[in-house]
């Protein structure tokens, strides 16, 4: 667009100049003698002298608005670049930080399990409490599955991923397979004949990781007796996979910010998670040209939809 409106206003600012030097080139010649065609001549000469100024002013002014268009352009750049920078450096550092206490931890917890703690008796009609062993471990394993999840994002930014055919259906096959031995209502589907879903292209274990993600938090934000459907379907040029439930929902003013990193809104707040698996699931996709939408209705449930290009 910037090159066409530079070429556009030279046009224009030589039209002037080119018709003056050609009406002055007619009077340089000697073929014309009539006083008026003289002195439209030399008007001709005044319009080459005007045109040549103009071309000159104008090509200094569009010499500025380049030099300054491109120094802001680099700058931007820059920043964006920094931003980036700093971010992949952040989550590195936020990796390396935790991996060194959480290493400590689990040393002493695999000791611990060799020295067995004293139980007290408890009456029969006592529900015994939780260990502070096993809560130590519960956290420690949930920082764990943390740290993982942000070398994953930390790697995702600065790592170049596979680009080989994947097949979506079957990476669905095997996760229903998997969740549904701990939720009965889930169901699945996807298209078998008369042909079946499209092959995308990427890496089939960071589709995989996405994809448990999103069927995962489904199944920790729905009670027992409500259910999940997820569908797959071909839309042109890409792949849809859709995962919806009957959830609580999400509130309209948090479905912004739910992609975000450690972003957990208040109804997550009572259920164990790092506030990084769709954060996750959002890079994942963007890194395959995808997109991620989320629509969701409070106390109606939610559809999380991945749109992947297709082969």
């Amino acid at each position: 667009m910037r090159r066409k409106l530079t070429l556009a206003l030279n046009f224009i600012a030589l039209l002037p100049a080119a018709l003056g030097f050609i009406a002055w080139q007619i009077y340089r010649s000697g073929l014309l003698t009539d006083s008026i065609i003289y002195l439209r001549a030399s008007l001709g000469l005044l319009y080459f002298l005007i045109g040549i100024l103009l071309t000159i002013l104008l090509g200094v002014v569009i010499a500025f608005y380049l030099f300054f268009e491109s120094r802001k352009q680099k700058e931007s750049d820059s920043i964006s670049t920094r931003s980036s920078t700093e971010h992949r450096q952040f989550l590195q550092r936020l990796d390396h930080e935790l991996k060194n206490p959480l290493t400590t931890l689990q040393v002493e917890l695999a000791n611990l399990d060799e020295e067995p703690l004293p139980t007290q008796p408890t009456p029969d009609s006592v529900q015994p409490a939780e260990s502070p062993l096993k809560r130590i471990r519960t956290q420690v394993t949930r920082l764990n599955d943390m740290v993982l999840q942000l070398r994953k994002l930390a790697d995702l930014q600065s790592s170049d991923i596979e680009q080989a055919p994947v097949k979506i259906d079957e990476l669905l096959d095997e996760l229903v397979t998997e969740f549904s031995a701990t939720k009965p209502n889930l169901t699945l589907n996807v298209p078998r004949m008369p042909w079946s879903l499209p092959e995308a292209r990427g890496d089939a274990d960071l589709l995989y990781l996405a994809l448990r993600n999103v069927m995962g938090n489904a199944v920790k934000f729905t009670q027992p007796n409500e259910s999940i459907q997820v569908r797959a379907y071909e839309d042109t040029n890409h792949i849809v996979v859709e995962v919806a439930d009957e959830g609580s929902g999400i509130p309209e003013d948090e479905l912004p910010h739910i992609t975000e990193e450690l972003f957990r809104g208040k109804g997550a707040r009572g259920t164990p998670g790092s506030g990084l698996g769709l954060a996750l699931v959002n890079a994942i996709v963007e890194r395959h040209g995808g997109q991620i939408s989320i629509r969701s209705r409070v106390d109606q449930g939610t559809v999380i939809s991945l749109r992947l290009p297709r082969l």
